[in-house]
């Protein structure tokens, strides 16, 4: 990025040098503008990528044409992606030690594309793992016997759960290693970007 950074800064002098040459006031501050709308359309476009957010947009938007989340989506129900909580699937300590923060501002058709493709891409693995929390609870008891049975209540304690089997166990890791988070998408995309410009 540093590299880039001097590559825009070298542009932009000899930019700003051709507007100090005019005599008006008035046509530096038009020319100024121009320059300055100019900088933003090469960094949005990734021409140039001199700063942290145009980095990240640009290997943003490639992550998302590269895994198909480019398409149109409907809009995520209202309230359905600010439910406070761990997300279905998600599991604590899914990315590491959660200690990495990533700030960045990005624009809003972006930002919206990128929940978009989180929601609705995870949304059947979502769904299935609802589907299998309702049959085998947390994985730990598992099943419930028929409620008609009579049975005496210290021996209904032990033995009316059964537990999920290895393929239900497998199903569930599947399930939740299917659903894509928007960290999730915004990580591919730093570490893509990372990657890219080390060397």
């Amino acid at each position: 990025m540093a590299a880039e950074k001097q590559r825009e800064l070298q542009w932009w002098n000899a930019q700003l040098e051709e507007v100090l040459r005019l005599d008006s006031s008035w046509e530096r501050t038009l020319a100024r503008a121009a320059i300055e709308a100019e900088r933003l359309r090469r960094r949005e476009s990734g021409e140039v990528l001199a700063t942290k957010d145009a980095l990240l947009r640009h290997f943003l938007t490639q992550v998302l044409a590269d895994n198909g989340w480019d398409r149109r989506y409907v809009p995520v129900p209202k309230g359905a992606a600010s439910v406070p909580g761990r997300r279905w699937g998600v599991t604590a300590g899914r990315t590491g030690d959660g200690n990495g923060r990533l700030g960045c501002h990005l624009p809003v058709r972006l930002w919206e594309q990128v929940r978009r493709a989180a929601y609705w891409t995870s949304l059947p693995h979502v769904r299935g793992l609802q589907r299998w929390q309702a049959q085998f609870g947390d994985g730990r008891f598992g099943r419930r016997a028929p409620s008609e049975l009579v049975v005496p209540r210290e021996v209904r304690q032990v033995s009316l759960f059964v537990g999920p089997t290895k393929a239900d166990m497998d199903r569930r890791r599947y399930l939740r290693a299917q659903v894509v988070t928007t960290g999730d998408i915004l990580r591919i995309a730093a570490s893509q970007a990372t990657i890219d410009h080390k060397s």
